[in-house]
């Protein structure tokens, strides 16, 4: 089977609950990824949940949370054109402030492709979730 990986971390001035808050908060997704268009959640933010991203010029992309830990971070996976995608977001306290860590892993075929493309938005949509973080608090 094919595998993808990426990650990017971020450090900044920003607290653990405002990074929550804006995870936590689907609505707001797209104020800090710059490739999303909106993201619907049926129910609670919370392990089963399932919901809806609209990425610009893709029909919508069904998602599921996985894993939720509040406050240390969550997972969501889809499928999409033959491949499992896995969205770890993770925070952790530093003396910064925090460090935010989003990993994509895709795994099946295709994956070296799909990774790439989906991969290439994710420094950006850490380094804008801390930012804006830190602006709120």
């Amino acid at each position: 089977m094919e595998n993808f990986t990426i990650e990017h971390s971020v450090e900044g001035p920003a607290t653990v609950a405002a990074v929550w808050a804006l995870w936590s908060d689907v609505g707001r997704w797209a104020e800090w990824d710059a490739d999303v268009e909106s993201v619907s959640l049926d129910g609670a933010f919370d392990v089963g949940g399932k919901g809806r991203m609209v990425v610009a010029g893709q029909p919508p992309i069904a998602f599921e949370l996985t894993e939720v830990v509040p406050f240390k971070g969550f997972t969501d996976e889809t499928a999409f054109g033959g491949a499992v995608l896995r969205f770890e977001h993770l925070v952790e306290e530093v003396a910064a402030g925090v460090r935010v860590t989003h990993r994509v892993v895709v795994e099946g075929g295709a994956a070296e492709r799909i990774g790439a493309v989906v991969g290439r938005g994710v420094p950006g949509a850490v380094e804008r979730l801390v930012a804006l973080a830190s602006s709120s608090g």
